[in-house]
């Protein structure tokens, strides 16, 4: 398989690797001498000039995103990937990212492409009573630490749900209520070893619509017999 390196982010732990399934490797643990790999699903990334963002964490607190990669198809996949990051320096774990990670993807083709996120995390401890190995920052991003603010004003709240096989079905997603719906998106994604087939990864449909300052999405379409695929909803709320 062909990847896209992402970004090589700063190393600063100490220990062994450990893997996670069903993926060989890629760069996202490089250089990192403690790593632990998390293996995202295969996202649907839809044709057109509309993004398509999907979110991955880290399996466990205090765990701080190290590195990051993707896999694709082979021959490409047709989408490009990038990710968000926060603004602060230097540049790197703890800084830019934290416990997870949200991914942007464009397609490159007039048609449906996709990728699989990869993760390497820095573990908050590590092991036989060594000291902690993980990134501490030393001091708050440039972004929120103006005066008189109280944390970013922008907040991206994620709902994931397993779909169901074969009905039709409607999710809701809303922000706090001391919050206002600013923007919304959606995103499919398919639980297997090897890349869906274009069939597959538009054998499913997700729209959304902002009713009374939430989102709903319907979920039309038939989910491959014995396929987990799973929904992501995306709200971007501001206070």
């Amino acid at each position: 398989m062909s990847r896209l390196f992402l970004t090589a982010l700063l190393a600063a732990a100490v220990g062994s690797g450990v893997g996670a399934p069903a993926a060989s490797a890629g760069t996202e643990c490089e250089g990192l001498p403690e790593c632990i790999r998390v293996v995202g699903p295969w996202v649907s990334v839809p044709a057109g000039s509309t993004p398509t963002y999907f979110r991955v964490r880290c399996p466990g607190p205090g765990q701080t995103v190290g590195g990051l990669d993707a896999d694709f198809p082979r021959g490409g996949g047709g989408v490009d990937v990038t990710f968000l990051g926060a603004l602060g320096g230097p540049v790197g774990p703890g800084i830019t990212t934290g416990r997870e990670v949200v991914f942007v993807a464009f397609a490159t083709r007039p048609q449906a492409g996709t990728f699989r996120p990869l993760l390497g995390c820095i573990p908050a401890s590590g092991g036989g009573g060594r000291s902690r190995t993980s990134y501490v920052p030393t001091r708050r991003l440039a972004a929120v630490a103006r005066p008189g603010a109280v944390g970013p004003v922008l907040t991206r709240r994620v709902k994931t749900v397993q779909l169901r096989e074969g009905a039709r079905q409607s999710i809701s997603h809303s922000c706090r209520p001391t919050e206002r719906l600013l923007s919304f998106s959606t995103a499919l994604a398919f639980r297997t070893r090897t890349a869906p087939s274009t069939a597959r990864l538009t054998s499913v449909h997700a729209s959304a619509r902002r009713v009374d300052g939430r989102v709903l999405v319907t979920v039309r379409g038939r989910p491959p017999a014995g396929v987990r695929v799973e929904l992501q909803v995306h709200a971007v709320c501001v206070r």
